[in-house]
């Protein structure tokens, strides 16, 4: 039984359709709030580089989201209403791949995937206190992901006439792309982990209550976050390596689903669930950074000597001592001074 026939496409574009536009529909309201955090909670604090980046980021997501339903709105117009009518009409519109809306909305599917895990390359290169070195495997794995989603979108130009994208020439560029996007989303929150332990562990007999209890709790909103791109990611990756028409649900349903995950950090950061007085992954490099400096200039006991020194004038006491009384009343009259 073909994929056709267990999945037929028009449904499937049709449900992707719906659950894509309710991802979304979240995804604007935890923007809206992110927003808030970022731009007129804490008025008081000066704007950080780092804010302004993470309200671009989220900014450029819900654009690109935004663009996307667009031509799912499009295309569910034009492949249910103007060719509904035909014999197969709504299927050989979906299976035209070289259709240019078809190939707009994967090049800003692909461009949403690259600004997701290019922020995650740069929180790891800032909980790493910017060294260079640990990004170097995530750039070239998004220098990768970047031309095998690219190159997939270039061969959708080339194709005539109808023809699933299950193709053989289709499934190296795609299932390269899908590999190595979520290759980099898990490498970077295992290394963002790794060192929040272990800044953690090397801090922890200074000070130990305060290690306890932060380690776990940032540990913990960076994997909730990376498990949930991860899953949808990996469900993506196994139905279309399934050959199943279900793919294009998954496909649909990521692409607000990206930007939906990077507000909710920023919401549960921003709002003091996990680090208090911060917004954004800055609180995660801060705190990474306190405890290095506490470890390598650990508080000692000091040594403080006080000496005190009194000066008398003696010499003067005993001019004084000498003087007869007669004198005295003698210098009082004329205005001297003993």
């Amino acid at each position: 039984m073909s994929a056709e026939e267990v999945f037929p496409l028009p449904r499937a574009e049709l449900i992707a359709f719906f659950l894509e536009s309710l991802i979304f529909g979240a995804f604007t309201v935890l923007y809206a709030i992110a927003i808030w955090i970022l731009l007129y909670r804490e008025k008081v604090r000066s704007r950080s580089s780092l804010n302004k980046m993470l309200f671009a980021t989220s900014t450029v997501m819900y654009v690109l989201s935004v663009a996307h339903l667009i031509l799912d709105v499009q295309r569910a117009v034009v492949g249910f209403v103007n060719e509904g009518g035909k014999p197969d009409g709504t299927l050989n519109f979906y299976l035209r791949l070289n259709n240019p809306t078809h190939i707009a909305k994967n090049v800003i599917f692909i461009t949403m995937t690259l600004v997701g895990d290019s922020f995650v390359s740069y929180r790891l290169w800032i909980v790493w206190n910017r060294a260079w070195w640990i990004i170097i495997l995530p750039i070239g794995l998004l220098f990768a992901t970047a031309i095998a989603g690219y190159g997939a979108c270039y061969e959708f130009t080339l194709i005539d006439g109808t023809t699933p994208i299950f193709e053989s020439n289709l499934q190296p560029w795609i299932t390269s792309f899908f590999v190595l996007s979520l290759t980099t989303n898990v490498l970077a929150t295992f290394f963002i982990t790794a060192r929040i332990m272990w800044s953690n562990r090397k801090v922890r007999k200074y000070r130990a209550g305060v290690a306890a209890t932060s380690q776990w709790d940032v540990i913990e909103t960076l994997i909730q976050s990376a498990a949930i791109y991860s899953a949808a990611l990996a469900s993506l990756l196994g139905t279309y390596a399934a050959g199943s028409n279900a793919q294009y649900v998954c496909l649909d349903a990521l692409q607000p689903l990206i930007g939906l995950v990077f507000t909710l950090i920023i919401i549960r950061v921003g709002l003091g669930y996990t680090l208090n007085d911060s917004s954004g992954m800055q609180g995660v490099s801060d705190r990474v950074r306190n405890q290095e400096i506490s470890h390598d200039y650990p508080l000692r006991p000091v040594a403080i000597n006080v000496s005190v020194s009194h000066t008398n004038d003696r010499q003067s006491l005993e001019i004084y001592d000498h003087k007869q009384p007669g004198d005295i009343e003698a210098g009082s009259a004329t205005g001297s001074t003993p």
